[in-house]
C-alpha cells in the first residue's frame, strides 16, 4: 500500500493500481474524512464522530472483508 500511495502522490495512477488497487479508494476515504473533520472543527459540530460511532451492518463488514481478501489474493497471484 505504501508504494501504491507514493505512486498516487506522483499522479501515476496506473502504476499505483499495479501495486495495490485499493489505494485509490483508501486515499479518497482519508481525504474525505480529513475534510469532514476540518468542516466540523470550523462549524463547531461533531457529525463525523457521531457517524463513526454507529456500528456498520454485518453485511457491510462481510463485503469489506471479501473485497480486502480478493485484493490480497490478486496481489499475491500477480507477483508470483
Amino acid at each position: 500500500m505504501g508504494r501504491a500511495t507514493l505512486e498516487l502522490l506522483h499522479f501515476d495512477i496506473s502504476k499505483s493500481f499495479k501495486y495495490n488497487i485499493l489505494c485509490l479508494p483508501f486515499t479518497l476515504s482519508v481525504i474525505v474524512a480529513l475534510i469532514w473533520m476540518l468542516a466540523d472543527l470550523f462549524r463547531k459540530k461533531e457529525t463525523f464522530f457521531k457517524f463513526m460511532k454507529h456500528k456498520p451492518r454485518p453485511i457491510y463488514i462481510v463485503m469489506l472483508v471479501a473485497i480486502i481478501a480478493t485484493d490480497w489474493i490478486v496481489n499475491i497471484v500477480r507477483h508470483i
